[in-house]
């Protein structure tokens, strides 16, 4: 796999650099925004609707498609993406951070039971049993057949002691290397080689480093990074993410589950970050929650988000922004999308997630253009981001 990723243009002040993933189904311009399709659909979306908005990949899950609609229905459609009429490069998480955190429908316990072997829950489809090895989750992703797939992780979770997340810690490390054997064997009979890449845990910069260090023993295709790393906070993004530049150089970076908004991404690329995936970039779209440029009135107070739901755009002629070229910016106004969205349109939530995907994958544009133009200073000025 070292013909997976090749870097570009690394930017002077940071970490951040523009590169392609070449992968069976197309390369990827990093960095990148991929949308995620938990269930093989961007919810209110299709795939048309995806490349307008110039989504250049689609992440799905392992766990979800796992229980429905099956292996059996998956290895007959040819994976994931055929099934829901996509061409382009894919990615599916493992199913670990999925079943960690099982509870029951009162949140009181949990439903999963984790040891060393894997983890057996019971199925909230149709009440069997069920259990997920790393062997398993890398079976269940060749037949998902995305381009790029990661080993199977117990994240950790904040109610966890310390002696807990010692043992989650230790048992990812165990679980990600029989991971990499299986796929290794796996790959050996496929005709499109799947990219694997280990899930770095720890709660700080020198815990995820030995356990980069620990898991990097296997020549894993790339990195991806879960936990604090996720963007909420960006002075804790800062601290945990440039840790990987001097262990990985040439190997891709995808953050799980970035948050943070326009600035939880602007810290994790200057951190060193490729690829990254995001499911409130579309849950906060259909409620009428969106991105907005400075030019609209997207600010640090605002973190560059208005909920058009509310009352004050009633009387709204204007577009949502005066820079986006979405379907929704170049023909609708704001007073029709409230309207949509107060009377529950299905409509609403097609264009406010096209709106939101496009915004997000026009800002990685502008990313990747200010990184060869030695200009991701300047952008980061624009969006009131220090830096």
């Amino acid at each position: 796999m070292s013909s997976l990723f090749k870097i570009i243009k690394k930017d002077k002040d940071s970490f951040a650099r523009v590169g392609e993933i070449s992968t069976p189904h197309g390369v990827i311009q990093t960095p990148a925004f991929t949308p995620v399709g938990t269930r093989a659909s961007v919810r209110g979306l299709d795939p048309v609707d995806l490349i307008k908005s110039s989504s250049q990949a689609v992440l799905a899950n392992t766990y979800h498609l796992y229980l429905s609609p099956g292996l059996e229905v998956m290895e007959k459609a040819g994976g994931f993406a055929p099934f829901m009429g996509w061409s382009g490069p894919t990615i599916t998480d493992s199913g670990g951070y999925q079943v960690s955190f099982l509870w029951d429908p009162k949140g009181t316990s949990r439903k999963v039971k984790i040891t060393d072997e894997g983890a057996t829950f019971t199925s909230h489809i149709d009440g069997d049993k069920v259990s997920i090895t790393p062997e398993k989750s890398m079976q269940i992703q060749s037949v998902l057949s995305a381009d790029i797939i990661m080993s199977f992780d117990q994240p950790v979770g904040d109610s966890m002691t310390s002696k807990q997340k010692n043992t989650a810690y230790q048992r990812s490390i165990e679980w990600e290397k029989r991971s990499f054997v299986e796929w290794a064997k796996i790959q050996e009979n496929r005709i499109n080689k799947q990219a694997l890449y280990a899930v770095v845990q720890g709660e700080d910069m020198q815990s995820r480093r030995q356990f980069l260090e620990k898991v990097m023993e296997n020549n894993f295709s790339g990195v991806a990074l879960g936990g604090q790393v996720i963007g909420s906070d960006v002075s804790v993004t800062r601290q945990n993410i440039g840790f990987t530049s001097d262990l990985l150089i040439q190997k891709p970076v995808h953050a799980l589950g970035l948050g943070g908004g326009v600035h939880g991404v602007l810290a994790a690329i200057e951190g060193g970050i490729d690829t990254f995936d995001n499911t409130s970039v579309t849950r906060m779209a259909r409620t009428g929650i969106l991105f907005v440029y400075p030019e609209d009135g997207g600010n640090n107070t605002n973190k560059f988000k208005i909920d058009f739901s509310k009352s004050k755009y009633k009387f709204d002629t204007s577009p949502v922004s005066v820079v986006c070229d979405c379907i929704l910016c170049k023909r609708f106004t704001r007073g029709y999308l409230r309207h949509l969205l107060v009377n529950q349109e299905p409509l609403a939530i097609r264009l406010t997630t096209i709106h939101n995907i496009t915004f997000i994958n026009s800002l990685m544009e502008r990313i990747r253009n200010s990184i060869q133009t030695d200009q991701f200073s300047q952008l980061k000025r624009y969006f009131e981001f220090e830096v």
